[in-house]
């Protein structure tokens, strides 16, 4: 009997590139939100308006060839939804150590960061019905603006976020190897950092005039305290400003392979860690007297952050927090199903 080898799938350099820069931005921007400095709220805005749709639209481009399948469930279990109930422990044990309060663990309201996982699982499992629909950017645009209507609308397992940035996670489903290689290739980068940069100086010019949250989602418009024509209005403008800088960040990624494209890699691992090291300086009053250099510095300690939570020395020994082997354990029909590829493939 002849053993046939299937040969190691290479990743994309491309997009671990742009997940490392975005997930870079993701650690420099939590920090940034005890921060009252001009510099702070600025760039804190800036990031804001593009970080997460882009990280949501890559997550959407990846999601293509899902359908529920047995090993496609476990997977979404084991590192998504079961990495969520721990770090909702971990987080409330934290707020007890840190600040003295009771301990409590509600798993319908995720802690700060974990709203990702909670909106990641919900797109994943709406994937084939998004698939499925005539127009589904159309429909992910309606659901968009119109769920905000709802006053009840919150956090509630993440259902605010998403809805919201629904349009977002359908724009990367939508996408192509063809599409993205168009975007890649992009003649005109200059163009596309020109956009970036002229959103960078608008955010240090306006950024006291409005408030940051608009670029959150999370809630309904009565909650954000504005009508309901202005915040339909409003989150218009905010899809196109977000999408338009998305595109831009994706143009001017590098294609080809760095010695920091491993933080992309690993961009989940990092996303779930830096968040329980941060939640000390959160919930301190340390945020409220840093100024425009101390910014700059807690800028540099995120990145010096980012880079050692991306190590492998860190991710190897935490995999079992960030992404606990148990997709077998929970879905019906799994081990027989890796069983049967396991044969198939030493046929």
């Amino acid at each position: 009997m002849s053993t046939a080898t299937t040969p190691r799938k290479v990743r994309d350099p491309y997009l671990d590139n742009a997940k490392a820069i975005l997930i870079t931005l993701v650690v420099i921007g939590h920090p940034l939100n005890s921060v009252n400095s001009y510099l702070g709220g600025a760039l804190e805005t800036w990031i804001y308006a593009f970080h997460m749709p882009a990280f949501v639209m890559i997550s959407g481009y990846l999601s293509r060839s899902y359908r529920n399948e047995p090993r496609q469930t476990g997977r979404l279990l084991s590192s998504l939804l079961v990495p969520y109930m721990i770090f909702q422990l971990i987080h409330a044990c934290l707020r007890v150590l840190i600040n003295g309060s009771d301990f409590n663990v509600n798993m319908f309201h995720p802690s700060w960061t974990l709203w990702f996982l909670l909106a990641l699982f919900i797109w994943r499992l709406c994937t084939p019905l998004l698939k499925s629909l005539r127009y589904p950017l159309a429909f992910a645009v309606a659901v968009s603006v119109l769920a905000p209507l709802a006053p009840q609308l919150d956090a509630t397992i993440s259902l605010g976020r998403a809805l919201s940035f629904l349009p977002f996670f359908v724009i990367g489903l939508l996408g192509t190897p063809e599409r993205l290689d168009k975007i890649r290739n992009f003649r005109f980068k200059w163009l596309a950092g020109l956009v970036l940069l002229a959103g960078l100086v608008l955010s240090f010019l306006t950024h006291t005039d409005f408030p940051v949250s608009i670029f959150h989602m999370t809630a309904s418009y009565e909650i954000y305290g504005t009508t309901a024509v202005k915040g339909m209005i409003g989150r218009i403008l905010v899809l196109i400003v977000s999408t338009t800088a998305c595109f831009a960040l994706l143009a001017i990624t590098p294609k080809l392979r760095h010695w920091w494209t491993g933080i992309g890699e690993n961009s989940l691992t990092v996303y779930l860690l830096h968040a329980p090291i941060l939640l000390l300086f959160r919930y301190s009053d340390a945020g409220e007297t840093i100024g425009n250099g101390g910014t700059v510095l807690l800028v540099l300690g995120s990145i010096v952050l980012t880079l050692l939570l991306s190590r492998r020395w860190v991710v190897k020994p935490a995999s079992w927090l960030t992404n606990p082997p148990v997709g077998s354990w929970l879905v019906q029909g799994l081990q027989k199903d890796t069983r049967k590829r396991g044969a198939s493939a030493h046929a």
